[in-house]
């Protein structure tokens, strides 16, 4: 895949990047509405000691033994973990230490600051002198020798009577909580931009998935891929068409354009022996191949051909109704075919200049049977001969053989595909049915392209300012 099938893709399927999007940004930004506001407030501790212990007395005061005190102090409805994730303690070079609490209430949050430091310096003093004790008992036990020695003077155990203290650290507390006026920032801002970042990223990806499982056609390289003829026409959906057939006299219509433009390529498909006599047929009912053959039809007549439609769906014609035509009442091509009815007699005029139709006659029992006859190929001849094209409105090509047996007699034949909706593998298995009769797939057609795709705004613009029509 390319960046043009991605930007396809979400073109497309615009609603799922969008709904994808949406809730995974409200899922990032709705827990912030329930979130309390935090204020954080600070002590300063002074630390006097002839060691470098600013780290230890730091792990001090995170430690749980001194939120345990701070907790029975205030009588706070909390565990000593939880106090302690709200307590950060950082040393300042060399002898103060900046301990940070947080809360949700700005007077516990001072109250828990000046208590903690107050409780270290409680639990300082105290280690202090459990220090001194274990000192003065150690001097007691010891020899006078020991006590003289010159190693235990080195190791620091060297206690007289002149100098008993071992002069342990002090703490004092340097500056006390103030009440916080303003909360911490949040993180609403930085949630909603991440969430919104994720939700596209996971709504184009969910997008791609869902192109990827889909079988239909959206595409040239679809259509292709499954024929292994060009695809000579894209039809979009959109303005520019009446009752089913296009208004070529309206030259903004990316739809007129459209028909304009297969009718060209259709004349050039092959130039050394350009076709004159057309099937054109779907793989499946309802993918509009009847109201494409007739638009052709229309659009070859425009360029001053004559041209001939033939109604060849036996089983559920709509060519001639929507032409304003009873096809089905009087005679038509079953009727010629069943030998009942003159071919000149069949032919019926249309409002189209140089436009006209073949109707389907009574609907037979065996339409496969008569499509497939000699009196098909006398028919064939002779409309060969009268018109410069014969354009077959044929009957679908996968549930019956009708178009089948007439691409067969024909100079080639156009698969219709409707975008979104004809799957590849009906598009594939419509394509070898055709060539195991030998017939020639002259290209396909796909119709339901959303307007907007494929240069049709870029056509509409260059044109907008140029009324007049273009045939």
């Amino acid at each position: 895949m390319d960046i043009q099938d991605y930007v396809r893709i979400v073109k497309e399927r615009w609603k799922i990047v969008a709904v994808t999007a949406v809730v995974v940004t409200l899922g990032a930004f709705i827990p912030t509405l329930f979130t309390k506001p935090v204020y954080q407030t600070s002590t300063l501790l002074y630390v006097s000691s002839t060691q470098p212990r600013l780290a230890t007395y730091a792990e001090l005061l995170t430690g749980k033994k001194l939120a345990q005190r701070t907790i029975d102090e205030l009588d706070l409805d909390m565990t000593p973990a939880q106090l302690v994730a709200n307590v950060k303690a950082t040393p300042v070079p060399e002898l103060l230490l900046h301990v940070k609490v947080q809360d949700t209430s700005p007077e516990r949050a001072r109250d828990i600051a000046d208590t903690l430091s107050e409780q270290f310096v409680s639990m300082m003093d105290e280690l202090a002198t459990t220090d001194i004790e274990a000192a003065a008992a150690n001097k007691e036990a010891q020899p006078p020798q020991v006590l003289a020695s010159p190693d235990t003077a080195e190791s620091g155990y060297s206690i007289t009577m002149e100098d008993p203290d071992p002069k342990p650290a002090r703490v004092s507390i340097e500056q006390n909580a103030t009440v916080p006026t303003e909360a911490l920032p949040t993180s609403e801002n930085r949630n909603v931009v991440l969430g919104l970042a994720v939700g596209l990223l996971l709504g184009i990806a969910l997008a791609v998935i869902r192109d990827w499982l889909d079988a239909t056609v959206k595409d040239r390289r679809a259509v292709e891929g499954q024929i292994g003829a060009p695809l000579i026409g894209t039809i979009p959906d959109g303005a520019g068409s009446s009752g089913g057939v296009v208004d070529l006299s309206d030259a903004t219509s990316p739809v007129g354009a459209a028909h304009r433009q297969l009718r060209t390529n259709l004349q050039f498909a092959d130039a050394a022996n350009p076709p004159h006599v057309i099937v054109v047929a779907s793989p499946s009912p309802g993918e509009d191949s009847d109201v494409t053959a007739l638009n052709l039809g229309v659009a070859l007549a425009a360029a001053g051909q004559t041209v001939c439609i033939v109604e060849a769906d036996l089983r559920k014609p709509l060519v001639a109704s929507t032409l304003g035509i009873h096809g089905a009442s009087g005679a038509g091509l079953s009727s010629v075919l069943r030998g009942e009815a003159d071919l000149t007699e069949a032919i019926r005029t249309t409002t189209y200049e140089h436009l006209s139709l073949l109707p389907s006659g009574p609907l037979p029992a065996n339409p496969s049977e008569l499509l497939g006859s000699a009196a098909a190929r006398s028919v064939v001849a002779t409309l060969r001969d009268r018109f410069d094209y014969v354009v077959f409105a044929g009957a679908p090509l996968l549930p019956v053989t009708d178009s089948a047996a007439l691409s067969a007699i024909s100079d080639g034949a156009l698969i219709v595909a409707r975008y979104g909706k004809t799957k590849r593998q009906h598009l594939a298995e419509a394509a070898d049915n055709l060539r195991g009769v030998g017939a020639t797939i002259l290209g396909g057609v796909l119709v339901g392209a959303r307007e907007g795709t494929r240069g049709h705004d870029a056509y509409r613009d260059y044109l907008e300012p140029h009324q007049a029509a273009t045939v």
